[in-house]
């Protein structure tokens, strides 16, 4: 597995790569670290004449900020290898969000990493979440993590650090048995839980000859939702034996998956995403779009 992780120094940031230390990536993986220098924090010179002083000043600040990054990186860099990785670092400059976007698409990468928030989040809302973009507009699987990913737990319970808790979300689509795949590949340890979770959306009916008509429907839909979710669950069981099924019903689907890793205290939640064309990017959905920007835990979109 190929992975890029946009780090720039944020506590987000700092967190994605924490999670990247902590988290059963396969042992092959080869990791990209990669910091943007936002290209809006410099004067624009096509706008403004400036001194030869101001150039100067200019030039020599692109270059301590580029120095920097570098320096960060490396450091960074450093002990993603004490760990035993094979890593890279690369420092670009432009608009954030479509230089991760590009250097994912450059690199050939299967996952990009992204903290929650780049800099601020209210800058980051005003601007357009990095993430968010990132997330729709990325050729590969996205994985956004908020802050200390790794040490939440089931509400009213304690989970030592590090346990993992991932809420697998499967409606038994072909990105959805794309992630089941991905998650029985991944190494867990046998302390890990995985709740593999179904949501079937609620028909609503407002004449009782109707509601007679469905109801048999909605009950054959419920046992091919069961019987799909049963197999989903059989493909992880065998690497990862503590593993557990939910069958939601409710309106949003979307609100049900974000409830349900409130309720279980996930500290990540993996579902699957179609569309690599710009144009079935953009129109993604609102589904992950909406799980990843509201749910409490670390998100991963899984892309062919």
């Amino acid at each position: 597995m190929k992975i890029l992780l946009a780090t720039d120094a944020s506590d987000d940031a700092n967190a994605a790569v924490e999670f990247l230390l902590q988290f059963p990536f396969p042992e092959q993986c080869s990791i990209t670290l990669l910091t943007v220098i936002d290209a809006h924090v410099f004067v624009d010179t096509d706008m403004v004449e400036l001194t030869s002083e101001q150039n100067e000043a200019l030039h020599a600040t692109r270059n301590t900020v580029r120095e920097e990054a570098e320096q960060y990186l490396a450091s960074q860099a450093a002990r993603v290898a004490r760990d035993g990785w094979a890593v890279e670092t690369m420092v670009r400059s432009g608009d954030v969000a479509e230089e991760i976007i590009m250097a994912a698409e450059e690199l050939g990468v299967d996952l990009a990493m992204v903290g929650s928030h780049g800099q601020s989040a209210f800058r980051q809302f005003l601007l357009g979440s990095v993430s968010t973009k990132v997330l729709e507009y990325a050729p590969c699987s996205v994985l956004i993590v908020k802050g200390t990913a790794l040490e939440q737990g089931p509400a009213g319970a304690t989970m030592p650090a590090g346990n993992m808790r991932v809420l697998l979300a499967y409606d038994d689509s072909a990105p959805a048995r794309k992630a089941v795949s991905l998650c029985a590949s991944l190494p867990f340890d046998e302390q890990d839980e995985i709740v593999v979770v179904t949501v079937l959306t609620t028909i609503t009916a407002y004449r009782q000859d109707m509601r007679q008509y469905i109801n048999p429907i909605w009950q054959q839909k419920k046992i091919a939702a069961r019987t799909a979710l049963e197999g989903a669950v059989e493909t992880v069981r065998d690497s990862v034996p503590n593993i557990s099924s939910m069958l939601r019903e409710g309106t949003n689907s979307a609100h049900e998956i974000i409830e349900a890793a409130a309720e279980s205290g996930s500290n990540l939640v993996m579902l699957g995403s179609k569309g690599k064309k710009a144009l079935q990017r953009f129109l993604l959905g609102s589904m992950p779009s909406h799980v990843a920007r509201h749910a409490p835990c670390s998100v991963w979109v899984v892309r062919d």
